[in-house]
């Protein structure tokens, strides 16, 4: 090649190298606007004509990455450092890719890399936090994230990323430091908002969670996670309303989120709306079979349908999924107390099914001091430590306790505390709040503190953590105010009475049954109970069931029914908050009342939903009879009715559960109100509505014998809990000194 051919080489050379340099510019103004096809092919012209251009290759890999095709990603952005090893984002942007695969060690060593070309560089700083996150190293990612923000202060991301690090630690003011500093950079990111609305949520600070939700809708309105998000808090928050209208918007923006309808079904349930609840949780589960919080809600739903083998079918499925979960034994559980077709033994097993789940190899508890006649450190253990019926008939009991002789230590998951922990808060000597801890953790605390006695309160309803108790927490455990055996082999003692559990029963129980003369001494009577009525206004008798329609079978809807027929012009009332909004539950017990002879027009539902308590128990002022249902009896309910003077039929079966109402009416001298079969409980039911007059008559009377029976007495209901206390000591005592 000659001098002018050379010349004339390196001119088109030249005029190539120009050409494709335009084309690179072009490509990546189009790639910072975010049209990003346009752009991979510009990137493809100037490797078309130059093979070897490191940045058109990494920044065609930094796409690909963009796109979700993180092994390409790692190719290309691989062969651009094979050109150039010396360019930090590079190494940062190949540690991108590789930790989109879950190749995480690889992608640390690219942050790394990319650090040691440049240490003053926050994105790979930055870049290297979040590997560290996805590695469970937190510590190190809060160090990495603190070092961009340090190199950069006004970074948001890395403000971002160190609040979700800091929220994972449970450092929650720090977090939403963290974050309200990003928002300071940056005011226009609904992410971030949405971020800090999720972690003043996880603070229980519901109104600030809305708000922050809202200005993150405000600034993007097609937000599916923040509408759900602000739906949840709203839920909490009491506004249904509000959050079933986020959930619906959600589900329009995202149909295919299970977790949505799942979420959208917790509303509705507690609007009422159950036949709706029930379909939008079949919804989430055609979306995600193996979601079991889906499968375990359709089963409370149901299960508040009078379905409760349906709702045990739900929550089996359930277990499959995850069959450590307590809140989904709890709740099969406590559907067996709702059948009456179940035998003892199915019962049983069942109990020893969860007792077996949650056996833990504790480690030895060392021996306290064993002094029979000192001060007992009595722990209680429980959820419902707030306006609930438990709370208010521990409370009255406490209050009259010896403190001279018991302490006390309350471990209190309450989510919504009031004036009744506020209460316990004040006689406690050691208060917890263990919502958060895992049961381990909580059964530590109760060792430190050296408790003597642990009772554990209702402990499979509600949110109660009765497998703490399997942990040995306490050389002496008790369950106190259960529907039936906990099933721990752990749990040493169960109180009841003679009546409860009598002393030949068949039920099976794990723990030594402790029978107590009077076991509802205590009972908290309403201070402001509203007067009786005077009289009794003319017309025919009104029949009434308050209860939990969970609890009412078909067998019993078909005895009501029965008592209608042969009472003619006799209205049955059924009320339970807003649950008989459900058409499909309203149709189901109106089929099975006709079916024993019920009138259609006999039958009243009511779905006004909850009311002030004086208001609620001023309603049986217009009931004559009230209905228990079988096998769940009532006992808050059965002792609302008589404390308005109105009597209360009662057919007791073969078990605990049953037999509550059966209790209280015999410490009343009402034990002709107690039934021994369908045919009895009819026949008492029919006779009382033939006497409503000469009944309405001793409603004062009822009343008076209430409020004077040991069920009301206080003092006399703690000074026997406490002799019982002493006695399983002293028993625990004898043994550590033997």
């Amino acid at each position: 090649m000659n001098r002018k051919q050379h010349r004339a080489g390196n001119k088109q050379r030249a005029r190539a190298s120009a050409g494709t340099e335009a084309i690179f510019a072009d490509a990546l103004r189009r790639h910072k606007a975010g049209r990003i096809d346009e752009a991979a092919q510009l990137y493809q012209q100037v490797l078309a004509v130059d093979p070897r251009h490191a940045d058109s290759l990494h920044l065609l890999g930094v796409i690909a990455h963009q796109v979700g095709t993180h092994d390409a990603a790692v190719d290309l952005i691989g062969r651009a450092i094979a050109l150039n090893s010396k360019e930090t984002s590079y190494h940062s942007n190949l540690g991108l890719a590789l930790q989109g695969m879950g190749r995480l060690d690889e992608a640390v060593t690219c942050y790394r890399n990319a650090i040691n070309l440049s240490p003053d560089s926050p994105d790979a700083w930055n870049n290297l936090g979040m590997a560290m996150r996805d590695q469970g190293r937190l510590d190190e990612a809060v160090d990495c994230y603190r070092k961009a923000i340090g190199l950069r202060p006004n970074f948001p991301v890395a403000h971002d990323n160190l609040g979700a690090v800091l929220q994972q630690q449970g450092r929650l003011d720090e977090a939403i430091a963290s974050y309200a500093e990003a928002l300071r950079v940056r005011p226009d990111h609904p992410e971030g908002h949405y971020h800090l609305g999720a972690t003043l949520y996880e603070q229980g600070k519901l109104d600030e969670a809305i708000a922050a939700y809202a200005e993150a809708l405000r600034l993007r309105p097609d937000y599916p996670e923040a509408l759900s998000d602000q739906g949840v808090a709203l839920d909490e928050s009491g506004r249904q309303d509000a959050a079933v209208a986020c959930y619906r918007r959600a589900i329009e923006l995202a149909p295919d989120r299970a977790e949505i309808h799942n979420n959208l079904g917790n509303a509705l349930k507690k609007q009422g709306a159950l036949d709706e609840a029930v379909a939008s949780y079949r919804a989430a589960i055609a979306l995600a079979p193996g979601y079991p919080e889906a499968h375990n809600n359709l089963g409370n739903a149901l299960g508040d349908l009078g379905r409760p083998a349906e709702a045990m079918g739900c929550y089996e499925t359930a277990l499959t999924m995850r069959p450590g979960d307590p809140r989904f034994w709890h709740n099969l559980l406590a559907a067996t107390s709702y059948r009456d077709d179940l035998d003892a033994e199915t019962l049983a097993d069942t109990h020893r099914r969860f007792g077996k789940a949650f056996a833990r190899p504790y480690p030895p508890l060392a021996p306290l001091d064993p002094d029979p006649n000192r001060r007992l450190r009595i722990g209680y253990l429980s959820s419902d430590l707030r306006d609930h019926p438990v709370a208010k008939t521990l409370l009255p009991l406490l209050r009259h306790g010896d403190r001279s002789a018991f302490a006390l230590h309350f471990y209190a998951d309450v989510n919504k505390p009031d004036q009744f922990t506020a209460g316990f808060r004040e006689m406690a000597d050691r208060w917890h709040d263990i919502g958060g801890l895992a049961d381990a953790q909580v059964a530590e605390r109760i060792r430190a503190d050296a408790v003597d006695i642990l009772v554990s309160l209702a402990g499979h309803l509600d949110r109660n953590r009765p497998e703490v108790c399997a942990w040995r927490a306490a050389p002496v455990q008790i369950s106190m105010y259960d529907v039936a055996t906990s099933g721990l082999a752990e749990m040493d003692y169960l109180i009841a009475d003679c009546g409860l559990v009598p002393r030949r029963t068949s039920e099976f129980f794990t723990e030594r049954v402790l029978r107590l003369p009077h076991f509802y001494g205590g009972l908290a009577v309403n201070a402001d109970l509203p007067p009786l009525a005077r009289s009794r206004p003319p017309g025919p008798p009104v029949l009434g069931c308050f209860n939990n329609p969970t609890k009412i079978t078909p067998r019993i809807l078909y005895i009501w029914g029965r008592v209608l027929a042969a009472v003619p012009g006799a209205r049955l009332m059924l009320k339970y908050g807003r649950t008989y909004h459900s058409a499909e539950l309203r149709r189901t017990f109106s089929e099975v009342l006709r079916s024993g002879g019920a009138a259609a027009e006999q039958i009243v539902f009511d779905w006004t939903g909850h009311e002030p308590l004086g208001d609620f128990l001023a309603r049986y002022n217009g009931i004559d009879l009230a209905l228990d249902p079988t096998p769940f009896s009532g006992s808050t309910t059965s002792f609302q009715a008589l404390s308005m003077g109105v009597p209360v039929v009662t057919l007791p079966m073969d078990r605990m559960v049953s037999r509550w109402t059966a209790v209280m009416l015999r410490s009343l001298g009402l034990g002709r109100l107690i039934a021994e079969s369908a045919d009895q409980y009819a026949a008492i039911a029919i006779v009382v509505a033939g006497q409503v007059d000469a009944w309405y008559r001793q409603r004062e009377e009822i009343r008076a014998r209430l409020l004077a029976s040991p069920l009301c007495d206080g003092g006399g209901g703690a000074r026997t809990i406490e002799r019982l206390y002493r006695a399983v000591w002293r028993r625990y005592c004898a043994g550590v000194s033997g």
